[in-house]
């Protein structure tokens, strides 16, 4: 349907070109950013060679020590893979109430989790490099696809060299372009999975060498934009159901394959996505650019201060143990060899005075030392080393000191986080329950108010965060509830009634929530009101029969004693 000619594809690219050259001076900055942080992966504007893999003009690696720990606090904060992260609620507020949605989408909430952590995701390693992405530029790109074999989805950690977005106000993707270097058995094995045969849509010329050769780098560029209102309605299919429900699928976003390995561009494959698969999210967002701020941006100007430092602190420290010697102009030393044990002659005069002499420059490793550490300390601040050694600096702590300490770091990281969540997280989950609808993944027994929104292409799904920084919400609730019950025990040996302000049912579902506790978990508001009833009404039975027998044995004691004084004669 939206099949583009050779002209366009070359607009396509000449919007490219325009994109790197806007973004050049951008990744000089970039580059010096990664060989003073990352050197192993410093090829921004250089090509890869094994041997630049390291840089000898780094002298101090407190920054590169610094990132994995900023990586590990994003990860421990936003996406821990120890627990879930997240959990599915119902899209509107009059369905939040019913216990068969709350089940049905506890169930979901696991499904996506593990269809997530499968072996064959990849989530992990690409969040991991997201995150560093984050730390080293203040950027990360996320590509989540379907797998091959109908799986689920797959994910992939994107370099941001290789990727050139442009953006809404919002921060949403408009157009993006993703230049990819395959092989070309790689290609050609892609292209007939989608029904393509390679030899017709590859020109001759390129088919030559793939021909001689498969394993011949292919240089692609991979295009995707988000489709117009006028393009989403014209997309549109419309599906009847058995049961006569009417089903509406729309494509919202278009992508082409291109081929730019020569004079003119090949346009291998043309298609359609419900959901964008690619996610730009960005640390901290410039006023006046697309791009972002990064803790290692910030920090660069200590990096580089902290080599100089470490530089002359190593050369003080070579001069206090190897000092340069002083000698008279007119002293013949040539070939001395200060070595222990050396015998060296010619260095006393007559009167056995030193004719050679240590220059003593005194102690100044330890001022060197004394600046290293506080450069470093400003470093690892600006990498959250501090938030990531919280729980650490002491070796006890209570439990309320933990509570304590994680609503801290929560406030601190939520500046960030919430950015994170909008442009990384919320995408990604909407792409994950596409690919999981369209492949019928979703759990059995859907409910029929989800079914009629999901039908209606509207969503069916609403997402609450749990990590740190909203616990942390949940937990000053918790501790108020917990704070006024005590209060409230006190005041009860004064007014009895007291007990009966508290809507205890409302309590315990804050409390549940705040401990992480599953919503499917505790019963429905309704049910437990009947379950209350049919409970009092058993204590009541219960009590009633305990008086009936007690009356029951009262009447049947006096009437034993009644009959006995009948018997002895003493009435």
């Amino acid at each position: 349907m939206f099949e583009i000619s050779e002209e366009q594809a070359r607009n396509f690219l000449k919007d490219l070109g325009n994109l790197e050259n806007n973004r050049r001076p951008l990744e000089s900055v970039w580059q010096t950013i990664m060989e003073m942080i990352d050197p192993a992966n410093a090829f921004i504007t250089k090509k890869y060679t094994a041997k630049r893999v390291w840089n000898e003009r780094i002298y101090a690696t407190t920054a590169q020590r610094a990132l994995p720990k900023f990586v590990a606090a994003l990860q421990s904060t936003v996406t821990p893979p120890n627990q879930r992260w997240h959990r599915f609620a119902a899209p509107l507020n009059n369905l939040k109430d019913k216990q068969n949605i709350t089940g049905w989408l506890e169930r979901l909430t696991d499904s996506i989790f593990e269809m997530r952590y499968r072996p064959n995701a990849g989530f992990n390693k690409a969040i991991i490099k997201t995150w560093r992405g984050y730390g080293k530029l203040g950027l990360g790109v996320m590509f989540v696809d379907e797998d091959k074999d109908g799986d689920g989805a797959t994910y992939e950690s994107v370099n941001i060299k290789d990727f050139y977005p442009v953006l809404y106000n919002n921060g949403t993707i408009k157009t993006c372009f993703r230049k990819m270097v395959k092989s070309a058995w790689e290609v050609c094995e892609d292209l007939r999975g989608r029904g393509i045969d390679p030899e017709k849509v590859i020109p001759s010329e390129v088919w030559d060498r793939v021909k001689a050769n498969k394993f011949t780098p292919l240089n692609l560029v991979h295009i995707v934009c988000k489709l117009s209102r006028e393009e989403v309605e014209a997309a549109k299919i419309k599906t009847i159901a058995a049961d006569g429900t009417e089903k509406i699928t729309k494509f919202r976003y278009k992508s082409y394959l291109i081929l730019n390995d020569m004079s003119r561009p090949a346009v291998l494959d043309h298609n359609f996505f419900f959901t964008c698969p690619y996610m730009f999210t960005r640390y901290q967002e410039l006023d006046y650019d697309i791009y972002s701020n990064s803790p290692s941006l910030e920090a660069l100007p200590d990096i580089k201060m902290l080599q100089r430092v470490r530089k002359s602190t190593i050369e003080s420290a070579e001069k206090a143990v190897d000092p340069p010697l002083l000698a008279r102009n007119d002293a013949a030393f040539g070939g001395l060899m200060p070595v222990a044990g050396a015998i060296m002659a010619g260095t006393l005069d007559a009167e056995g005075r030193e004719m050679l002499k240590p220059l003593l420059t005194g102690d100044n490793t330890r001022l060197g030392a004394e600046m290293e550490e506080l450069i470093a300390k400003g470093i690892e601040d600006f990498y959250l080393v501090p938030l990531y050694l919280m729980y650490y600096q002491d070796g006890k702590m209570t439990a309320t000191e933990i509570n304590q300490r994680a609503m801290e770091r929560a406030m601190l990281m939520s500046i960030n986080v919430f950015p994170i969540e909008n442009e990384l997280l919320d995408p990604m989950v909407a792409r994950e329950l596409d690919i999981m609808k369209r492949q019928g993944r979703l759990p059995e027994n859907m409910p029929e108010e989800l079914k009629a929104l999901m039908d209606a292409d509207q969503p069916f799904a609403a997402i609450q965060y749990e990590g740190e920084q909203h616990k942390a919400q949940e937990l000053i609730k918790a501790n108020g509830i917990a704070t006024t019950i005590q209060a409230a025990t006190a005041l009860s040996n004064f007014d009895r009634h007291i007990p009966l302000a508290f809507k205890s049912y409302k309590c315990l579902t804050t409390l549940a929530s705040a401990n992480g506790m599953p919503a499917d978990h505790l019963q429905d508001e309704d049910e437990y009101e009947k379950l209350s009833e049919a409970q009092d009404a058993l204590e009541q039975q219960a009590a009633q029969a305990a008086i009936d027998s007690s009356a029951a044995d009262v009447a049947g004691n006096m009437a034993a004693r009644y009959d006995n004084r009948l018997a002895s004669g003493s009435y």
